[in-house]
């Protein structure tokens, strides 16, 4: 199943991005696409939480990767923000790991 993720009409200004900005569900997988900005393939063993967060506006948007967690922000106010049990690969557009301080993964 393949679900929108809401834009602005900034987002492509913003971005440099025509696109797509889209979360897909398989069975056993999340993709997440943000055009050229940033995509992730998580399998959903790995996923500990799946929110719809509402992102400050002075945070930026595109992709976000703290200790972890990844958030995919294409639009100020809204995010996908995916809470990880440890280290994945994200590419932002650069690749870039998702690490806990103490993970053992």
């Amino acid at each position: 199943m393949i679900f929108p993720l809401r834009t602005s009409r900034w987002t492509r200004f913003l971005t440099s991005s025509p696109g797509p900005f889209e979360v897909e569900v398989t069975d056993d997988m999340v993709h997440v696409r943000m055009g050229w900005v940033g995509h992730a393939d998580v399998p959903i063993a790995r996923i500990d939480r799946i929110t719809n967060h509402r992102w400050p506006w002075f945070a930026g948007v595109g992709v976000r990767i703290t200790k972890g967690m990844v958030a995919f922000v294409p639009a100020a106010a809204q995010g996908v923000v995916l809470e990880l049990d440890g280290p994945i690969e994200v590419h932002a557009p650069a690749d870039r790991k998702s690490t806990r301080p103490n993970s053992s993964h």
